[in-house]
């Protein structure tokens, strides 16, 4: 019997009919759905081309000015390893405890995500992920690790993608040398290297199925922090190895049985050196996130060139150390210096203290990474009257000015009073500034400060390039500013003081010469800041004051013999801080000496302690740098003693900034130097003796550009009219078809014919 169709025009035929219709409009809703979703998370999807895009964090290499390799810029411990040298019981025991199917399935796998899901939902909060391999590493790569669905869902369509685009072997080996494995170390040869002190080839079973617990909770299961947890999850993945058959029974067996303590070390440490020249390395750091980002010097792979001489840098450690154990009558533990060149503003050494302290609690030895000289803030004592006796004169006074160190006093608004103390207990005597500078007159220095105003003096200090404490204000501070109450660095006290032996101009320092990326390719070149921050005939009396100071003065162990040498001795009250800050005309030191602890030092003063060091330090510099035996800023009537400097009569001079000497009013770029008369040049520009006028040239023939030739092929150039080409460009004639019809030949004409393809 012909089955009927059912009537449509029955209350059942409709029905059916609307299911059908419905059904049809719910499968494109959820498609469209699903494309607007993907679409949607698609947008922000990194590109999988170029394999060198993922995040493959490389180590950023520190050297010294002569190549030795000082040490690497490190947040994660990694070492990549083919898949070839990992050992194939270390690949099996990753499997069987991520991902089962790893060779069988798509990048997703839907069984591990339902069942993921129905725990989640029996444990009402977040437990399991059902991540494969493949997902995990395309979160590991390019995602976060919030737990949101919509990172889920990124976390899908790029194990798919990673899927179409590598081969098994290939995201096996990319899981294999990226997750993390606890303590800092990512990649399976970082791990063995951290837990074991071995290469990954070396692994034995049970250390391989070690290795493959943890990437499921790396804190929770390190065997340096829950030994018992990780051998339970160890051998479960011994047991499950032999389940799948990659391993036989008695094997898992005999693995089960070896302390999950073998072949561990003591502690989690990676097999890397302490830096060469710890404090500044530090240093460079710093400067390179300054510059470049915390994330391109952690993961970039650069290639960083520095400005230390490492046989420079060990000898003047050495002097640190010598002269640390002969002060240790003082009860002097650390020392911090800077040795800086100074028309350049290079870091040629730095010692930041001991590198080394023993840890009270374990008595154990640890690095100190603290830099006393940049990070520390030691009050410089009479070391910082320089920037008085600059802001005294810059308003008018004179090294000759005559000044009395009689006794004077000052209110403390608390009922007492305050009253400087001249170091030799004596009063009442007249001197010139000169004199009371290079004898460290305190009584002459807070009288000045009280003529200038703290303000003044602050400005000074401030554009010298010294910086205060943030919670110290020293614009309200006392008189006592002048005798260095507030705390300074030995870096900006030494930079500061270096530009009055540059004719004022101040040359920020800096510790890297040039910066490669991780390809080889140069990124950055240290290149001088400058900046004139005193007048050069302010800078030049101040000089003779300073070098006053180590002739006749508190700074006498100072000298150099062969050499002028200007410098600030500094002891600070109490004797905790003792400073020797100086300069030959081409290096600058600045030495600091006290304790952590900031006590005071039994006996000693900055001319006593300091200037020796300061002494040996910059002799050991002149060897591998020689400098001038004398300051360009001064004649000098006798030998180099300085005992006898008159100042040179400056000159205001505009210089062609092409070619160095003066300027002509057709000159383009001119600067205003204040140049010693013997120094101002005495020829005209040769260069600028014309108005240069602009010029369209064509690069391809070097002549005049016409309107035939090529928009990319033709610059404008300022020239002299002397220099103007006299001819038009004849390589780039008109076409055929810019030419009005009368003009064009038939010969042209069946040229043109003939390049038309048939």
């Amino acid at each position: 019997m012909k089955r009927q169709k059912p009537d449509k025009s029955s209350p059942k035929g409709k029905w059916f009919s609307w299911f059908v219709v419905g059904c049809f409009i719910g499968y494109l809703l959820a498609m469209l759905a699903a494309y607007a979703v993907v679409s949607h998370l698609g947008k922000d999807l990194p590109n999988l081309d170029n394999i060198a895009n993922l995040r493959f964090g490389q180590l950023t290499h520190i050297y010294s000015a002569d190549g030795v390799t000082l040490g690497t810029v490190i947040s994660v411990y990694r070492k990549w390893v083919p898949l070839e040298k990992i050992p194939k019981p270390l690949q099996w025991a990753t499997i069987v405890a991520e991902d089962r199917k790893f060779y069988t399935h798509p990048g997703i796998d839907p069984k591990g995500i339902v069942r993921a899901i129905w725990e989640c939902l029996k444990a009402r909060r977040y437990v399991q992920g059902g991540s494969t391999i493949t997902m995990q590493l395309a979160r590991n790569l390019y995602l976060s690790s919030e737990k949101t669905i919509r990172r889920k869902l990124k976390e899908l369509l790029l194990a798919v993608q990673l899927e179409r685009r590598f081969s098994k072997d290939e995201l096996l080996e990319l899981y294999l040398n990226t997750v993390c494995y606890g303590h800092g170390a990512y990649g399976v040869q970082a791990a063995a290297e951290l837990y074991f002190g071995k290469d990954v080839s070396q692994l034995t079973l049970p250390q391989a199925s070690l290795l493959a617990s943890l990437p499921k909770r790396p804190s929770d299961l390190s065997p340096f922090v829950n030994p018992e947890a990780a051998k339970r999850r160890r051998d479960y993945i011994l047991e499950a190895m032999a389940e799948e058959g990659y391993i036989t029974r008695k094997e898992a067996e005999e693995a089960k049985k070896i302390p999950i303590t073998q072949g561990l070390r003591p502690e989690p440490k990676w097999l890397t050196k302490p830096p060469k020249a710890l404090h500044f390395v530090e240093f460079v750091k710093r400067e390179l996130v300054r510059r470049f980002g915390q994330d391109i010097v952690d993961r970039g792979g650069l290639k960083v060139y520095t400005t230390i001489n490492y046989d420079l840098q060990k000898e003047v450690e050495r002097i640190a150390e010598r002269y640390l154990r002969a002060y240790r009558f003082t009860g002097a533990d650390q020392m911090a210096f800077v040795v800086i060149h100074i028309p350049t503003g290079k870091i040629l050494a730095m010692y930041g203290g001991r590198p080394y302290r023993i840890d009270p609690n374990t008595g154990k030895r640890r690095l100190d990474h603290f830099n006393r000289a940049v990070q520390a803030y030691r009050q410089p004592g009479s070391s910082f009257k320089p920037y008085v006796y600059a802001a005294a004169l810059e308003i008018g006074f004179r090294p000759n000015s005559i000044f009395s160190d009689s006794p004077i006093s000052f209110p403390q608004g608390n009922g007492k009073w305050w009253s400087p103390k001249n170091y030799d207990g004596r009063y009442g005597r007249k001197m010139t500034l000169k004199t009371a500078l290079a004898t460290s007159n305190n009584v002459i220095a807070v009288k000045l400060i009280r003529a200038v105003g703290v303000d003044k003096t602050v400005e000074v200090a401030n554009r010298l390039g010294v910086k205060f404490p943030s919670h110290a204000n020293p614009n309200v501070a006392s008189y006592s500013l002048a005798l260095g109450s507030i705390g300074i660095t030995v870096l900006d006290h030494t930079a500061a003081l270096a530009s009055v032996a540059n004719g004022g101009m101040k040359v920020n320092p800096t510790g890297i010469n040039r910066v490669y990326d991780n390809e080889g390719n140069l990124i950055y070149v240290s290149k001088p800041e400058q900046q004139q921050v005193l007048m050069p005939e302010i800078a030049s009396q101040l000089l003779t004051m300073l070098i006053a100071t180590v002739t006749e003065g508190t700074g006498r162990r100072a000298q150099i013999r062969g050499y002028q040498v200007g410098g600030k001795t500094g002891t600070s009250e109490n004797i905790k801080d003792v400073w020797f800050v100086g300069f030959t005309p081409t290096i600058a030191c600045g030495v600091w000496l006290g304790r952590d602890d900031n006590k005071p030092l039994r006996t000693g003063s900055g001319g006593t302690l300091c200037a020796p060091i300061f002494r040996e330090i910059v002799t050991a510099t002149i060897k591998r740098y020689p400098s001038e035996r004398t300051f360009s800023l001064l004649d000098n009537k006798r030998s180099h003693d300085g005992s006898e400097q008159v100042e040179k009569k400056f000159v205001r001079a505009v210089i062609c900034s092409g070619s160095g000497l003066l300027a002509t009013k057709f000159c383009p770029l001119t600067q205003v130097e204040y140049l010693p008369s013997n120094k101002v040049p005495r020829q005209r520009c040769s260069i600028h003796r014309e108005k240069l006028l602009p010029v369209l040239i064509c690069t391809a023939s070097g002549k005049l550009a016409t309107p035939n030739c090529p928009v990319q092929a033709v610059v404008t150039k300022a020239l002299q009219r002397s220099q103007i080409p006299k001819e038009a460009c004849d390589l780039h004639s008109p076409s055929v078809s810019d030419l009005p019809p009368e003009e064009r030949t038939n010969e042209e004409t069946e040229e043109t014919r003939d390049e038309q393809p048939y």
